[in-house]
């Protein structure tokens, strides 16, 4: 599994890349060329026939190849792509650490050929920031920077020098803190229901000027289904106001509390003022109508909110849309 499929991740193209077991004296001067520039060492020609696939190598074309990358330093710089590490993905076959596949899940990466230094860093973390976000990530594999357009490598070309290779889980950026088991049934169509597992969430995804989010109908009002006052002020609020819930990584232990949030839909954009915490890490109980925790991305809105962007009927209740701070 060692060619970086050439797709972005929609958390970053550009990446900060901190290597904390090969910054010491001793690896950083191991391979003098990481010391320089890194250019082409060679190239490689594409095969006498194509495949089907859109990153696939091209008849006719050279594809160059590099035994090195950049230098290493705290913050190197990095391109990060999405790989597929289990098994019957596209990304090939077993990571070369440990011969074996991993679950998407998992935080964990491949390296260009130069970065992955014969295998030096197998198994330790490095640490990516991106986004104003960091994470620690375990490298498993190669993404090979001298070969390619085989079976070996899905048919791709050879990997780019700077390349970061990771997980869904990495591009996800938020996974479950851990799971919310009720003991106890109750009647309502969302309501908990004893034996299964809730997933909880102590983060969000990160948020851009266009933050990807779930949109949910939610009841504020004193005596509605929306549970206790809301969080920020301790109040009911008419469902005639705009105002929104959001989930516990974006509510932020209250920083938005009262401020307005844009958020857009089917063509049309309203402004929303945050009032309250969808809560991602608790739920099943009284205080949160039975309901289970509240998922990571999820823009709790009021009908009025609804009303404005003018969806109506069917389409009531969850609705894909983005949203920024105002």
């Amino acid at each position: 599994m060692w060619i970086a499929r050439p797709k972005f991740l929609d958390l970053a193209h550009l990446v900060l890349v901190t290597f904390p077991s090969l910054c010491d004296g001793s690896a950083a001067t191991a391979h003098h060329h990481l010391l320089n520039k890194c250019h082409a060492s060679g190239m490689l020609q594409g095969p006498k026939t194509g495949h089907t696939c859109g990153e696939c190598c091209r008849p006719g074309h050279f594809y160059p190849t590099y035994r090195c990358s950049p230098p290493i330093s705290t913050h190197t710089k990095a391109i990060m792509t999405l790989d597929d590490f289990s098994e019957g993905g596209d990304g090939g076959g077993p990571s070369e650490c440990d011969g074996n596949y991993h679950k998407n899940t998992e935080r964990v990466l491949a390296l260009s050929t130069g970065w992955y230094h014969n295998g030096k860093p197998c198994h330790k973390h490095v640490r990516i920031h991106a986004r104003g976000r960091s994470v620690l990530a375990k490298v498993v594999d190669e993404c090979d920077s001298m070969h390619g357009c085989d079976h070996e490598h899905p048919h791709q070309p050879p990997c780019r020098p700077n390349i970061v290779d990771a997980s869904k889980a990495l591009a996800d950026g938020c996974q479950p803190s851990g799971t919310l088991r009720p003991t106890r049934s109750h009647s309502c169509d969302e309501c908990c229901k004893v034996g299964q597992a809730y997933p909880t969430y102590k983060c969000s995804p990160p948020v851009t000027g266009s933050t990807k989010a779930t949109m949910t109908l939610n009841d504020f009002e004193e005596g509605g289904d929306g549970g206790d006052p809301s969080e920020c002020d301790g109040k009911f609020h008419k469902n005639s106001e705009r105002v929104v819930a959001l989930s516990t990584g974006w509510y932020a232990g209250g920083k938005r509390c009262g401020k307005n949030i844009r958020i857009n839909a089917k063509g049309k954009s309203v402004l929303a003022k945050v009032v309250d915490e969808c809560d991602s890490l608790h739920g099943c109980d009284k205080p949160h109508a039975y309901q289970p925790p509240c998922r990571p991305n999820i823009v709790d809105a009021s009908q009025a909110v609804w009303n404005a962007l003018g969806i109506t009927g069917d389409d009531v209740g969850e609705y894909p849309a983005t949203w920024s701070d105002a």
